[in-house]
């Protein structure tokens, strides 16, 4: 492709590179569930995994309560377990957890495989948020949607690039002949040399005549990727390194890229143009790019203290005309790879292409926010898996171009316009104590994309404690993370559609139990105990239950309980009463034998079918899920 002849003219590498993931911020102190609050959780949950009780709930739990602390490589040990013991009862936020767990330990491909199971559970079509180590590639990522078209001035079987406003006009790249008698051929890829064209836009956006661009600019070696000057009167190109009927080569016999300037004459046409002081004949420098002022001067260059293949570089340049050294953008832009054809819109931010990140596939096009210091991937449909560049945009008219060789054989690249529509969508979160639906004023709320990183944060405010998050992206996915002393964090994942929309978000907040207070009933805790039809033995899944209540009474050496085992009201009374004493005995016996806990802190009793929290009582036709309900295990707390 006749870009790549712009990076050097003998051999194109191709590189390779998985960019680091970032370190995330997690809101730091220990994040209680919702039934242990009034314990430290991660310690009584520890307590039961090691001493050998297995449970979903118990791994789920735990790796929930490391994930919550940014305990990564804690978490991803009980996600581990969690998954390969039961697999089926796996929710589709324990998946994205344990992937964000593996991402934050480095391993990417496992990673990128727990997510493709969160993304089937939670039936969502688009594959890009992950790709190898990056979430960077997500489809509508940025704030808008992009339409595209093709130019019709586009030259079939020639290369057609780096389109560059030019007034009233674009100017662009070239490889199409316009019939002189001498066509010179370029023998690496037999097309002939690239010149720069000039078209009128017409009012639909297309493209349809192009003129080659008059004066001395053009020459019989490539040029291209030009810039004009606010003022219209200074152009910014690249071609070979041919000054003055000379062409020049490095050691290698390589001839380099080099930008040069041309100012317009009286007649309205650019004459011979001059080099820049800072090129050489050992190093390519190409691609230039204005800011806004035209006091800043982006190029691309391999030049020394180039990280990768090519970086964006920058100089300024004074009122005289004068330039700076050249300054490396550093690695908030530049990678390993190769990053390429800047472009500057009118609010100052810095559009390139890059190979060097976890980009969709080729070169992808990417934008630069220095303020905040991020890099976004533009995503579909301005990128693709193949190389996507010379990226422009008109920030008033929310119109530009760029070249792909998306459709065509690879040495044959094409413009395409394209209009940005915004997405002027606005997330309303509400926040709720979920027992009795009052708003809670005053909490605190945290906004994060699907890499876990924390894009806003701040308090509901009165009277109906809301939050409001503004701008997100179109056709994205958020987790919202709602907290306040006194209740249990909570998060719900939230979708923003393509469209404008207004999004409204509910997240209930449930109270935390800091103390214990008397008469409550440990039971409802922990999940049912199970026996065995006509049996009192503890069952397996039974023992993980009282394991907790075991943990607890360590944790409160002074905590007293009462037992009470009740039955539901089938079977006769009387074997009713005595089946709940056995079992009751049973359960008391076992904490005492297995947790080590002193007899006299124990007291209960079985209370058969006398003591029915519902209508089902002798004779009364009930679902089993409502004779489950009287079916339960009681542990009272007494006074201490």
């Amino acid at each position: 492709m006749n870009h790549k002849l712009l990076y050097t003219l003998i051999i194109i590498l191709t590189f390779n590179f998985t960019g680091n993931s970032q370190e995330r911020e997690i809101a730091s102190g220990t994040k209680q569930f919702n039934k242990y609050a009034f314990v430290d959780s991660q310690k009584i949950f520890l307590k039961v995994a090691e001493a050998g009780y297995e449970s979903s709930e118990l791994f789920s739990k735990l790796g929930d309560a490391f994930y919550y602390n940014a305990d990564y490589s804690e978490a991803q040990t009980w996600y581990d377990k969690l998954v390969e013991k039961y697999p089926s009862e796996v929710t589709p936020d324990q998946y994205f957890r344990y992937a964000q767990a593996l991402r934050a330990n480095k391993e990417y491909d496992k990673s990128v495989e727990m997510i493709s199971r969160y993304k089937d559970m939670m039936n969502t079509e688009d594959a890009n948020y992950y790709n190898g180590s990056s979430a960077e590639v997500r489809t509508g990522y940025v704030n808008g949607t992009y339409e595209i078209e093709k130019l019709n001035v586009n030259s079939v079987g020639y290369s057609d690039f780096a389109p560059s406003f030019y007034g009233e006009q674009i100017l662009f790249a070239s490889t199409r002949d316009t019939g002189s008698m001498s066509t010179r051929i370029h023998k690496w890829n037999n097309q002939p040399f690239l010149d720069l064209y000039s078209a009128n836009v017409e009012n639909d956006g297309q493209v349809r005549q192009a003129t080659k661009l008059k004066g001395s600019v053009n020459t019989e070696f490539h040029e291209s990727t030009a810039v004009l000057s606010a003022d219209g009167n200074t152009l910014y190109f690249t071609r070979n390194n041919f000054t003055k009927d000379q062409y020049r080569s490095d050691s290698k016999r390589t001839n380099k890229l080099k930008l040069y300037k041309s100012i317009r004459d009286k007649n309205g046409e650019f004459g011979v143009a001059s080099e820049l002081p800072f090129n050489s004949d050992s190093f390519s420098t190409a691609h230039p790019a204005l800011s806004p002022d035209g006091k800043v001067l982006y190029f691309a260059s391999d030049r020394d203290g180039t990280f990768g293949e090519s970086d964006i570089w920058k100089v300024t340049v004074d009122e005289s005309g004068n330039y700076s050294s050249p300054e490396n953008l550093g690695t908030s832009v530049n990678t390993p790879g190769r990053e390429t054809f800047p472009f500057v819109d009118n609010n100052g931010k810095l559009y390139f292409s890059t190979d060097g990140r976890g980009g969709l596939g080729g070169l992808d096009v990417y934008s630069f926010d220095s303020e905040k210091n991020e890099i976004t991937n533009l995503g579909e449909p301005i990128n693709s898996t193949s190389d996507d560049f010379t990226f422009i945009y008109n920030t008033e008219s929310e119109t530009g171009y760029f070249a792909s060789n998306r459709a065509n054989d690879p040495l044959d690249d094409d413009i395409y316009q394209f209009i940005r529509t915004a997405c002027e969508s606005r997330v309303t979160i509400l926040v709720v104590d979920k027992a009795t639906g009052e708003p809670l004023n005053k909490s605190l709320v945290g906004v994060r994309d699907l890499d876990n990183e924390l894009l806003v944060s701040g308090e509901t405010e009165s009277p109906n404690a809301s939050y409001l998050f503004e701008n997100p992206s179109c056709d994205a996915d958020y987790f919202v993370r709602a907290e306040k002393e006194g209740y249990s964090t909570a998060e719900k994942l939230i979708n923003v559609p393509k469209e404008s929309s207004d999004v409204t978000v509910v997240i209930e907040l449930e109270p935390a139990i800091t103390t214990i207070p008397p008469d409550f009933d440990l039971g409802k805790l922990i999940n049912p105990i199970y026996f065995d039809f006509d049996k009192s033995n503890i069952r397996s899944d039974a023992a993980v239950e009282l394991a907790k209540i075991i943990e607890v009474l360590k944790e409160y050496p002074e905590l007293r309980i009462d037992v009470r085992s009740h039955t539901d009201s089938r079977g006769v009374d009387a074997y009713n009463l005595s089946l709940s004493e056995r079992r009751n005995q049973s359960t008391i016996n076992y904490i005492i034998e297995k947790g080590g806990i002193a007899k006299e802190r124990l007291s209960g009793r079985g209370y058969g079918e006398t003591e029915l929290l519902n209508k089902c009582s002798n004779g009364v036709k009930c679902s089993e899920e409502d004779h489950q309900l009287n079916r339960r295990s009681e542990f009272i707390v007494q006074d201490y």
